[in-house]
């Protein structure tokens, strides 16, 4: 596990929410008027589909990609858990707090009562950790 890929973190976190707006948007749509079809009479063989039946089909297709994608990006955000997950408890505390919670350095020192040379030896032993 690299640096940038714990620094994605926050990133994949924002990702997902804008995602979950997005899929809560797409179902809102579906229920909308503009997706409500009136008659429920069967269609014959190579009648048209409705605008309105095109509609749903796409609400459909794009809602799957965005529930592929939030997939995707939750498995990254599991990976970079366990591997927080895995290490010692102080040393766990301090990546939690840098790259789960988004800390800056000198808050991560200030709540951990901690120097900087010291939470930086503790990153670097943590680094060399979850990189193996």
């Amino acid at each position: 596990m690299t640096k940038e890929t714990l620094l994605a973190y926050k990133n994949i976190r924002r990702e997902l929410q804008s995602i979950e707006k997005q899929i809560m948007q797409l179902k809102a749509d579906a229920r909308s008027v503009k997706g409500v079809r009136y008659t429920d009479s069967p269609r014959g063989r190579g009648e048209p589909v409705s605008a309105q039946q095109r509609y749903i089909e796409r609400l459909e297709e794009l809602s799957a990609l965005y529930e592929d994608k939030k997939a995707q990006l939750m498995e990254s955000q599991i990976a970079i858990e366990r591997a927080i997950t895995s290490l010692p408890p102080e040393l766990r505390i301090l990546m939690r707090y840098r790259y789960i919670d988004g800390m800056r350095w000198e808050d991560v020192n200030a709540k951990m009562y901690i120097s900087e040379p010291t939470s930086k030896r503790m990153h670097r032993k943590a680094m060399q950790l979850i990189g193996k």
